[in-house]
């Protein structure tokens, strides 16, 4: 029997902003075509995106140049859902291996975040833990926050140091459903022109042993 797929996708658009939450900023587009590429651009990271290493620019002239091997193949799932903060030390227990994507479930899923005005209760990587990953050269790494809402110093800070070091990006996941350990990952971004980011669907389907 096949193993089904999973959609870890958060709906573009769908996770919304402090400024919409008190009423003060749109969260959905306005009529005419150039305003609605323009909120596109803007909101780029709502719900699950990718963000490339600064020297592949995700627009539609570098889309040929896109690795599809960052975002799609095998993936390991490590379940850290009992730590406020994801540490070097709780990482290094699941010994990152290079070139490996890692997709880390924590209980940002549990509670269905995008569903919620953002606040600084997202379990998020820490510098540490974010230089361990880079220190054993892993290629992707996915998580279950947003960092680019520009309510985290830490988690954009963290965010922009792992694309500098060209770690390929997943943001935005729900993982909650996902069990740890190997899964084959589909995750692509759309083909357009994106501030900040891309939209993407992602899909797992656990690998049987």
């Amino acid at each position: 029997m096949e193993v089904a797929w999973l959609d870890i996708s958060v709906p573009f658009g769908e996770e919304p902003s402090a400024e919409a939450a008190e009423g003060t900023s749109e969260a959905r587009p306005a009529e005419g075509t150039e305003t609605q590429a323009d909120w596109m651009k803007r909101a780029a990271w709502m719900g699950t995106y990718v963000a490339a290493p600064p020297s592949v620019e995700l627009d539609l002239e570098d889309m040929e140049r896109l690795p599809l091997t960052a975002t799609v193949g095998k993936a390991r799932v490590l379940v850290l859902d009992d730590v406020d903060c994801i540490r070097a030390d709780s990482l290094a227990e699941y010994e990152p291996r290079k070139g490996e994507r890692l997709l880390l479930r924590t209980r940002n899923s549990l509670r269905e975040w995008w569903k919620q005005p953002q606040e600084d209760s997202c379990v998020m990587l820490s510098d540490a833990a974010a230089d361990l990953l880079l220190e054993r050269g892993v290629a992707c790494v996915g998580v279950d926050y947003v960092s680019r809402g520009g309510f985290h110093a830490e988690g954009a800070r963290v965010h922009q140091k792992l694309r500098e070091a060209g770690v390929w990006l997943i943001e935005g996941l729900d993982l909650n459903e996902v069990k740890p350990g190997m899964h084959e990952l589909v995750c692509l971004p759309l083909s357009m022109k994106a501030e900040w980011g891309l939209p993407a669907r992602a899909l797992v389907r656990a690998l049987r042993d």
